[in-house]
């Protein structure tokens, strides 16, 4: 076999290989064979045998890139993107001076910090530069580095944390640019004077997902050639300029999530060139211009603005035969003949917030190709149901929700993969799901009757349903036992129904599920053993009748909701092992014995650590009320009250300093608050109430700025209320109940005695210190009655000393009298001065 590699190349990939970490063992092909050509993601030119082209794009590689591949002479494509790797290097730098590369793309190594971008100064022949999704947040000079490669014809910088675009910059050497994308920065001035400078060739410009603000200026005029524009979500404003529709080459024109107002300019309709429209801002209004319906290469169409509003014709949508997405998210009305046949066949059909109803729109049945139909809060009430479930039977992705839609789906068989149909009026039983149904949301319906008819019927083939939601209907009867049937679901709620009995026991196959949501009206004993669900991150089973003990869960659990249960014992031991749980509701039951000092352990309510966030909303107690959350993942809790837990507080509870809410009211807590309570310091919410706590209220509880709701109340502290803006704009119904309590704001003030503050426990000082001070404070005062005395006294008793004194007084205010007066007229007019 003829050996084809050259031996430096091959010497420079083997470098680079000792630096990767290959866990799926993507390159074992490297060591296996003796011909590098032959070697995974390497091309060698056909003649010279030289390496010219490295592709390791998305290998699952983490480790070094180590640029000793720079010593392959004639390599002029590197793509090692997608991948995990963390670290850049470079070895005998003084034996690189120049490198053949034209493409290089490092983009997606989501870890990988670079301090700066010198090192591309090698890279002098350098075409196309990717270093996308790379932490580039201390390379403040990116622009000027870049403008020394004059070669470049694609720049892309999206998402590396850049700041400074220097908006004053008038020219930067982009002699060749044609493509230029820095979409998910921080970039927060006006759009920089640089870019409407660029070549005549420049035709794909992204600045979406940044910061930036102004008005669009007229001299982008002067970039002719331009064919994409994409100014998504910044903070633009003034209106869309008319001049626009002037851009003939223009194909793709993003500006949604902005804040211009003004109406929609008609010149936009001037573009024929155009591809792809976006145009979302809550500011415009008025209607879409008529001469959009000529935007006959138009293959998507986005506008959305709380404030638009008008009459959506025929002649909107009159020559638009190659739209494939259209998507309106506006009060837009809709004229249009019953007859009406559409000159499109839509991929994607999302109408928001429209005014459709009170019949679903015959025209959308023309739509043979739809694959995403999404009609939402539309005002639909009535759907022809035989000709409807038929028509969406064949359409992936189906989205109904918020309407007022009334129908009986007991006979129906639903066979779309997502299926969304919230917050209508469907009524009967639960429709029948097909094999193909991954997503299925029906929650906020009317649904009744047993669930055991859908989730018992044996399917022809293995189900794909992954996230079932029936939630707030009135659904009836007992939990079935046969989800050994439904094994890949990862999110069930049935929550707020009339579902009586127990959880029964095949709900533990459910090996995938990530949130089960069970509040209903359940009973009997809760002996699920829970902990071989190693994928379960949160359980609600509050405002059931459970009894028994605090179940056994996994260690991935993140969000624990068992209030108002019957649950006795003690609080297991087992859960300070939970290090990924943030939120822990126990309260209302009937739990006793003293909260465990492993408590401590709990490691996110004490640590700043990444949760996962989920975009589901869920109802916390806290503050005294029940409040909605839409992303729990920010916020931690502990919820113990209401239960018969006794013994004192551990200080480990206080530990829990990424703690917002911690409620262990009513339960019978002895002894004095911890003092470590000056450590939470993220604490919005703290109710001790209703214990019999004693002593003093801690001075640390002082320094807990965020506290916006505090409950001490009905307990047996005593002394004053230590002074604090917090703690005394709070209502005196935080701390009704303490008799022994005094001080704002409540009306009985301290005695003297009272009124001694502990300033000195705070600082951890002894008795001896406490004497200490009070000699010194003595020791002050005799000082002043002595110096006091010794010059007034004097002035008393000697005639000629107490006239020279006064004289000398009348002198200084003669002096500044003066200095005054003269200031002031030096400065009238200027500015005021006052003695």
């Amino acid at each position: 076999m003829r050996i084809r590699c050259n031996e430096k190349d091959r010497s420079a990939l083997l470098i680079f290989k000792h630096g990767v970490v290959d866990h799926f063992n993507k390159l074992s092909s490297w060591s296996i064979e003796e011909d590098c050509c032959s070697w995974k993601g390497i091309q060698c030119d056909n003649i010279t045998d030289r390496v010219t082209r490295l592709d390791l794009n998305q290998q699952y590689l983490e480790g070094e890139i180590n640029l000793s591949l720079l010593e392959i002479e004639f390599l002029n494509y590197l793509d090692l993107s997608l991948n995990g790797f963390t670290t850049l290097s470079m070895l005998n730098q003084s034996l690189v001076t120049s490198s053949n590369i034209h493409y290089l793309d490092l983009s997606f190594n989501d870890n990988l910090h670079m301090d700066n971008l010198l090192w591309l100064s090698k890279f002098s022949s350098l075409k196309s530069l990717n270093l996308s999704q790379i932490n580039l947040q201390n390379e403040t000079n990116w622009l000027q580095t870049m403008a020394m490669h004059s070669s470049l014809l694609e720049l892309r910088l999206a998402s590396c944390y850049l700041t400074n675009i220097s908006p004053s910059i008038k020219h930067v050497n982009f002699t060749s640019l044609v493509t230029l994308d820095l979409s998910g920065n921080y970039f927060d001035s006006e759009l920089p004077l640089w870019l409407f400078n660029l070549n005549s060739n420049i035709s794909h410009i992204d600045l979406s997902f940044n910061f930036l603000q102004g008005q669009i200026p007229k001299s982008l005029l002067s970039l002719q050639n331009l064919k994409s524009l994409r100014l998504n979500d910044n903070e633009l404003n003034g209106s869309i300029p008319e001049w626009l529709g002037q851009h003939e080459h223009l194909q793709y024109l993003g500006l949604f999530e902005n804040l211009f107002h003004g109406s929609i300019p008609s010149s936009l309709g001037n573009l024929s060139s155009l591809v792809d429209l976006g145009i979302n801002s809550n500011f415009l209004s008025g209607n879409i211009p008529t001469s959009f319906g000529q935007l006959f290469n138009l293959k998507s169409l986005f506008i959305g603005g709380d404030s638009l509003s008008g009459v959506l014709s025929e002649k909107h949508f009159s020559n638009l035969s190659n739209l494939e997405t259209l998507v309106l998210r506006s009060p837009f009305a809709f004229d249009l003949d019953s007859e009406w046949l559409p000159p499109f066949q839509l991929h994607t059909l999302s109408l928001v917030n429209t005014i459709l109803g009170p019949d679903f729109p015959s025209w959308i049945y023309t739509q043979q190709s739809l694959q995403i139909l999404e009609v939402l809060n539309s005002r639909i009430s009535s759907i022809d149901g035989d000709t409807f479930w038929s028509f969406v039977a064949n359409v992936t992705h189906v989205n109904l929700g918020n309407n007022l839609i009334t129908a009986n789906l007991s006979n129906i068989t639903l066979n779309s993969k997502f299926i969304f149909m919230n917050q209508n009026n469907f009524t009967g039983g639960l429709p029948h799901i097909s094999p193909n149904v991954i997503f299925l949301g029906l929650y906020n319906n009317s649904f009744s009757g047993p669930i055991s008819p859908v989730l018992c019927h044996k399917l022809s083939s293995e189900n794909s349903l992954n996230f079932l939601d029936i939630s707030y209907n009135f659904l009836a009867g007992e939990v079935p036992d046969c989800w050994e049937n439904w094994k890949g679901l990862s999110f069930l709620f049935m929550e707020n129904n009339k579902l009586t009995g127990e959880v029964p026991p095949s709900i533990s196959s459910l090996i995938y599920l990530q949130i089960l949501d069970l509040h209903n009206n359940l009973s009997g004993n809760f002996s699920l053993d829970l902990s071989n669900m190693k994928n379960l991150e949160i359980i609600n089973i509050e405002r059931n009748k459970f009894s028994g003990t605090v179940p056994v869960v996994p260690h991935s659990m993140q969000m624990m909701i068992l209030r108002s249960n019957q649950l006795e014992g003690n609080i297991p031991l087992h859960l300070c092992n939970l290090s990924s749980l943030i939120q822990l509701d126990l309260s209302q039951n009937k739990l006793s014995g003293a909260i465990p000092q492993c408590i401590g352990n709990l490691t996110s309510m004490g640590e700043e650590k990444q949760t996962i966030h989920y975009p589901f909303s869920f109802n916390m107690y806290t503050k005294g009320l029940q409040l909605n959350y839409k992303d729990f993942g920010f916020y931690r809790s502990l919820d113990l009250s209401t239960n018969n837990l006794s013994g004192e507080i551990p200080p480990e509870v206080f530990s829990l300093v990424q703690l917002k809410s911690l409620n262990l009211s009513r339960n019978h807590y002895t002894g004095k608050i911890p003092r470590e309570i000056g450590d939470m310091k993220n604490l919005e919410s703290l109710d001790l109430s209703n214990n019999q706590l004693s002593g003093k209220i801690p001075v640390t509880i002082s320094t807990l700025s965020f506290l916006s709701f505090l409950n001490l109340s009905n307990n047996d502290l005593v002394g004053q209320i230590p002074l604090g803006t917090q703690l005394q704009s709070f209502d005196a119904s935080s701390y009704a109940g303490n008799h022994g309590l005094c001080g704002a704001p409540l009306p009985k003030n301290c005695t003297r005695e009272e009124n001694v503050d502990d300033d000195s426990k705070l600082h951890g000082r002894n008795n001896d210190d406490d004497s200490f001070i009070k000699s010194l404070y003595l020791g002050m005062g005799v000082g002043f009655a002595v110096g006091f005395w010794g010059i007034c006294g004097s002035l008393f008793l000697n005639r000629a000393w107490r006239h020279t004194y006064f004289r000398f007084l009348n002198h200084v205010v003669d002096y500044l009298h003066v200095f005054c007066a003269v200031n002031f007229k030096l400065n009238n007019g200027i500015r005021g001065t006052s003695c």
